[in-house]
C-alpha cells in the first residue's frame, strides 16, 4: 500500500530544513487524507507541529491543510494563535485567505460578540483606516463609542487592518467577513471603503463584491450611503451586475437620497435592456412602498408608465401599481382610471390585464367606470385568459354588493364561467354563485361586504437579499442564496472569552524556551570571540571582525591551519544558508544551523586546544607546528577520498553513453507496484533517422567553405545528456582548407557544447563529417557558436525542435497505462487532427517529428514513449483515431515538452 510510503515521507518533509520542503508537505496532508481518512489523527499531529513553524511560507499552506483535515480541532490554534497573527502579514496571498478563513471561525468560536452590548455607533464620523490612529487621546468621542475587546481579539483585528488594502480581491473579501461577523460596528466604515475599491477590478470580481455588498445593506445600509454613486449603472454594465446595482440603490434608498435614486431609475427604465428596465419598475415600487414621503411620487411615476408604446412596460407597470395601491393609497382612483382606460384599449397582455382587473375591483368597485369595463369584459369572456376571467369574477362579485343596479350582468359573467372549459374557472363559478344568487334565505349575503371588501394591510416588500444574512461574506452559499455542499455555518459566539489560559501559557513556554536557547550560547559566544583574541599579530584582529570572516580569512602566516579546519563549517553553513532565500527561511533554519556549527566546533576543537596553549607558551607554540604535519595530511587524505568519489560518480554517469543501448541503467529497473517483475523503460535505438541534412553554413558566407547538419537521435559519447549532431563540411573552394575548429560559444543556463575533433585539412571538392554533442537542457531555443578556419570566422546557429530532444525508450502496454496514470491533469495536452485512417502512415508522421519508439502500432488507439535527453523525463505521446478526427495527446511532467509535441505531432498529421 502507498499510504505508509507517503506518510513517511510527509513525516520527513514536515521537519525539513527548507521551508519550501514543509510547505510542499502541509500540501500532501490534504491529499493523503482524500485517499485514507483513517490516517486523520496522525496527519493533525503534523498539522499542530507546521502550523507552529516560525517560516510564514509554511504557515499559509498549514492554516489551508488545518481547514481540509480537521476545521473542528480549534484547539491547535490555541498555542500558535498570537504568532500566526504576527505572521499573518508576511504570509503570500492565497495563504493569508486560508489563514484568515480559520482565524475567523476561531476568533468566532473563542471572543464574545462585541456587538452583543448597545454601544452608541457613528456611522456618520470618519474613522481613520489604521487602528493604531483611532487610539490617540484626542479623540475621546470614539474611545467612548468603541466597545472594550478582549486583547487577543483586538490583536486580530489590528493585524487583519492593513490587509484590506492588499491586491488579492479575496484577501479583502476574507478581511471583511472577519471585521463583519467578528468585530465592533464601529470599525466598519473602513471594509466599507475597501468594499468599494475592488468595483474597479474585472466583472467577475464585481459580481462576488457586488453580492456582499447587496447582503450586507439589507441589515447594514448606513456603511454604503456615503457611496451611493460609486453605485450608479455604466451602460457598459453587463446585465447581472446592473441588476446588482439597482437592488444596492434601492437598499441604501433614504428620505434624502430618495430623489436622487429616482432621477437614476427614471433614466433606467428607458434602457433597451428589458431585464433591466423591468426589474428598475419593480424598484420604484419597492421605494414607494418602503419610503412613504415618496410614495406619490412614485406612484404618479409608474401611472406615466402606463401610458408607453412598449407593451412590456405597461404590463409591468400595472403589476407594480397593483402592488403600491394594495394597502391604499390617495392616488387610487386616478390608477383606476388609467386601468379600466387600457382595459378598454386591450392593449395588455394576459398577466398585467389581470392586474389591471384587480386593480379595479380592489379599488374601484364604485368607480362609475367599473360596471362599464365588466359588460366590456363580458364580451369576448371565453376569449379571455383563466387569470383573467378569475378576476373578473372576484369584480362582479363586488359590483354587486356595492353597485346593485349591475346584477344583470354579474349573472351574466357567473352564467359564462359555469360552463367554461377550466375547473378553476367552473369551481370559482359555483362558489361566488350563492353570493349574487342568494337561496334560502339571506344570510351569506349579508356577510359579504365582510368577506370580500375588508380592511387590508399596507403590503410590505423586502429584498431578495434578506435570507443571505445567515452565510458568511463572500461565500458561494451567500452567493447563491443556498446552502451548497461542504458549507459549514460559523459557530455561534460564546457569552465569554475563552482558552484564554491556553494561549498565555503557550506564550509562556515559548518565552521560557528562548531563555534556554540564550543560556546555552553564552559560553559558546565567549569561547568563538576569545578565541581570536588569544592569536597573534594583524591577522586575529581581522577574523574578529565577523562571525564568518575566521572561515574567508587570506591570512599567509598563521591561519593555513585554520583554513583547512574550518573547510567542512563552511561548506555547511553555505548550504544551510542556501536552502532558503528569504529572512523567514533563515529563521526557521536556524536550529539546523547551529545544530551544524555545533557539530563542526566540536570537531574542530582538538586543533583549537594547542593554539591555547601556543598563546601560553612559545615552546609549546613549536610542539603545535610538528603537530601540524599530520592534521594537514589528514586533511588531504579526506580531500584524496572526496576526489576519488567525484571520479567514482563522473565513470559512473559516463558508463551509459558509451554505447547508445547502455542507457538502460538510468532507469528504473523494476515497474510500479501491480507491475510484473522486469516490465522496465528501456530505452532503443531511433525508429526513423532523417537522411537529409539541413544547411548550417552557406558556402557562399564561408568562401566557399559549405557546413551542412543532421540530427543522429542517439546520445553522444560524451554524456548522455548531449544530443548528437553530424555536421559535414563540403569544400567547394579552389584551394584547401585547413583546421577547422570550434571557436566561441555562447551558452545559457545549464546548456553546454562539446566540441568536434578539429579536421586538419579538407582539399578542394573533399567532404568531411563529424559529430557535435550539444545540450539543449530541455530547451528549444538556439545554441550558438562560431566555427574557425583558414578561410576565416562564420557564426552558426542550431534550434532544435522538441521532438530531437528526445530518446526513444520501450515499455509494454501495461506500464505505458500505469505511466500514463500518473501524467495526468497539468502535465497532459490534448489536440485534435485530421482523420487518417492508416496506422503505419500515423506512425510514420510521428517517427518524422519526433525520435519516439511504438508501444502499439495497431489499432485504434496507437502508443508511443520517450524520454528527454537532459532531464531523462519521461515523454508518452498517444493518438486516437476517432469517428470525425484524430487525438492527439501528449504527457510529460514539463508542461511545455508536452504541448509543443502534441501541437507539432498533430500537424504532421494535418499534412498530407
Amino acid at each position: 500500500m502507498i499510504v505508509p510510503i507517503v506518510m513517511l515521507a510527509i513525516r520527513d518533509s514536515a521537519s525539513d530544513m527548507s521551508p519550501y520542503v514543509r510547505k510542499t508537505a502541509a500540501h500532501a496532508i490534504p491529499k493523503l487524507y482524500s485517499i485514507d481518512p483513517e490516517q486523520k489523527e496522525e496527519l493533525v499531529a503534523i498539522i499542530d507541529k507546521l502550523l507552529s513553524d516560525k517560516a510564514p511560507l509554511v504557515v499559509g499552506s498549514a492554516a489551508m491543510a488545518f481547514s481540509e483535515v480537521c476545521p473542528d480541532r480549534m484547539s491547535l490554534i490555541h498555542r500558535s494563535y498570537r504568532k500566526l497573527c504576527s505572521l499573518l502579514a508576511d504570509v503570500d496571498e492565497w495563504g493569508q485567505l486560508a489563514l484568515l478563513n480559520v482565524l475567523t471561525v476561531y476568533c468566532k468560536t473563542c471572543f464574545p460578540d462585541p456587538n452583543t452590548e448597545n454601544y452608541s455607533s457613528d456611522s456618520d464620523t470618519d474613522k481613520p483606516f489604521y487602528e493604531s490612529d483611532s487610539d490617540e487621546p484626542s479623540s475621546p468621542k470614539r474611545h467612548s463609542t468603541s466597545p472594550s475587546l478582549d486583547p487577543d481579539h483586538r490583536l486580530l483585528l489590528r493585524a487583519a487592518k492593513p490587509l484590506l488594502q492588499s491586491r488579492n480581491s479575496g484577501v479583502v473579501i476574507a478581511v471583511a467577513q472577519l471585521f463583519y461577523h467578528c468585530g465592533p460596528v464601529q470599525e466598519l466604515p473602513p471594509v466599507a471603503k475597501a468594499m468599494v475599491r475592488l468595483l474597479r477590478a474585472p466583472t467577475e470580481v464585481q459580481s462576488v463584491v457586488l453580492n456582499s455588498i447587496a447582503a450586507l445593506t439589507v441589515s447594514r445600509p448606513s456603511l454604503f450611503e456615503p457611496f451611493l454613486k460609486s453605485f450608479f449603472v455604466r451602460t457598459s454594465d453587463p446585465t447581472h451586475i446592473k441588476l446588482l446595482k439597482l437592488e444596492i440603490l434601492t437598499n441604501l434608498a433614504t428620505e434624502s437620497s430618495a430623489p436622487v435614486v429616482l432621477r437614476e431609475f427614471q433614466t433606467y427604465v428607458t434602457s433597451s435592456d428589458k431585464a433591466f428596465a423591468g426589474a428598475t419598475i419593480q424598484a420604484i415600487g419597492r421605494l414607494a412602498v418602503a419610503i412613504h414621503s415618496e410614495t406619490e411620487t412614485c406612484l404618479n411615476g409608474l401611472l406615466h408608465l402606463l401610458s408607453s408604446k412598449d407593451e412590456w412596460v405597461v404590463c409591468e407597470a400595472v403589476v407594480v401599481v397593483k402592488r403600491v395601491v394594495g394597502g391604499g393609497a390617495a392616488s387610487a382612483r386616478a390608477a383606476v382610471s388609467r386601468a379600466a382606460k387600457l382595459l378598454r384599449a386591450d392593449r395588455l397582455a394576459p398577466n398585467a390585464r389581470a392586474a389591471a382587473v384587480w386593480l379595479v375591483a380592489e379599488h374601484g368597485a364604485k368607480h362609475p367606470r367599473a360596471a362599464a369595463i365588466l359588460a366590456h369584459m363580458a364580451a369576448n369572456f371565453a376569449d379571455q385568459d383563466e387569470l383573467v376571467k378569475l378576476q373578473l369574477l372576484s369584480l362582479a362579485v363586488k359590483l354587486s354588493i356595492t353597485q346593485p343596479d349591475t346584477l344583470p350582468v354579474c349573472r351574466y359573467i357567473v352564467s359564462l364561467a359555469r360552463y367554461d372549459a377550466s375547473y378553476d374557472v367552473r369551481d370559482r363559478a359555483r362558489m361566488l354563485r350563492r353570493f349574487i344568487e342568494p337561496q334560502n334565505g339571506k344570510l351569506l349575503a349579508a356577510f359579504a361586504a365582510d368577506i370580500f371588501r375588508p380592511d387590508k394591510p399596507k403590503p410590505t416588500v423586502q429584498s431578495s437579499f434578506k435570507d443571505r444574512a445567515g452565510f458568511a461574506v463572500g461565500t458561494l452559499s451567500q452567493y447563491l442564496g443556498t446552502a451548497c455542499a461542504g458549507h459549514r455555518p460559523l459557530p455561534p459566539a460564546p457569552p465569554a472569552a475563552v482558552a484564554a489560559a491556553a494561549r498565555d501559557r503557550a506564550d509562556a513556554e515559548a518565552a521560557e524556551t528562548v531563555m534556554q536557547q540564550d543560556k546555552k550560547e553564552q559560553p559558546k559566544n565567549k569561547s568563538f570571540y576569545s578565541e581570536p583574541e588569544s592569536s597573534s599579530g594583524s591577522s586575529s584582529s581581522s577574523s574578529s571582525g565577523s562571525g564568518s570572516s575566521e572561515e574567508s580569512s587570506d591570512e599567509e602566516e598563521s591561519n593555513t591551519e585554520e583554513k583547512k579546519q574550518e573547510a567542512p563549517k563552511q561548506t555547511n553553513n553555505y548550504r544551510s544558508s542556501n536552502s532558503g532565500t528569504s529572512d523567514s527561511e533563515s529563521d526557521s533554519e536556524s536550529s539546523g544551523s547551529e545544530s551544524g556549527s555545533d557539530a563542526s566546533s566540536d570537531d574542530s576543537s582538538p586543533a583549537e586546544t594547542p593554539k591555547k596553549n601556543a598563546s601560553k607558551d612559545k615552546k609549546q607554540a613549536t610542539e603545535q607546528k610538528t603537530e601540524t604535519p599530520p592534521s594537514a595530511e589528514q586533511k588531504k587524505n579526506e580531500k584524496s577520498n572526496l576526489e576519488l568519489l567525484l571520479e567514482l560518480d563522473e565513470v559512473a554517469s559516463s558508463l551509459p553513453t558509451m554505447t547508445p543501448t547502455c542507457g538502460g541503467f538510468l532507469s528504473p529497473t523494476s515497474g510500479p507496484p501491480g507491475l510484473p517483475d522486469g516490465d522496465a523503460i528501456t530505452p532503443v535505438g531511433p525508429s526513423l533517422v532523417p537522411a537529409v541534412g539541413i544547411e548550417l553554413v552557406p558556402r557562399v558566407v564561408w568562401r566557399g567553405l559549405g557546413a551542412t547538419r543532421r540530427w543522429s537521435r542517439a546520445p553522444h559519447l560524451y554524456s548522455h545528456k548531449m544530443c548528437a549532431i553530424e555536421i559535414t563540411f563540403t569544400n567547394t573552394s579552389s584551394q584547401e582548407v585547413t583546421n577547422i575548429r570550434v571557436n566561441k560559444k555562447t551558452l545559457t543556463g545549464s546548456r553546454a557544447i562539446h566540441d568536434f575533433s578539429a579536421i586538419p585539412s579538407l582539399a578542394p571538392g573533399a567532404q568531411a563529417t563529424t559529430t557535435l554533442g550539444v545540450d539543449f537542457a530541455d530547451s528549444i531555443q538556439p545554441v550558438e557558436f562560431t566555427m574557425l578556419s583558414s578561410v576565416g570566422e562564420v557564426s552558426a546557429s542550431i534550434t532544435p525542435a522538441v521532438g530531437e530532444l528526445l530518446r526513444a525508450v520501450t515499455m509494454s502496454p501495461a506500464r505505458w497505462d500505469a505511466e500514463h496514470k500518473k501524467l495526468r491533469g497539468m502535465t497532459e495536452c490534448d489536440k485534435k487532427a485530421s482523420k487518417v485512417e492508416d496506422e503505419q502512415t500515423i506512425c510514420k508522421k510521428v517517427f518524422e517529428t519526433a525520435n519516439l519508439a511504438a508501444v502499439t502500432s495497431s489499432g485504434d488507439f496507437l502508443r508511443f514513449a520517450g524520454r528527454m535527453m537532459s532531464s531523462q523525463d519521461l515523454v508518452l505521446l498517444s493518438v486516437k483515431i476517432e469517428a470525425e478526427c484524430c487525438r492527439v495527446t501528449a504527457n510529460c511532467s514539463n508542461m511545455a515538452v508536452a504541448s509543443l509535441l502534441a501541437s507539432d505531432v498533430a500537424q504532421a498529421v494535418d499534412k498530407p
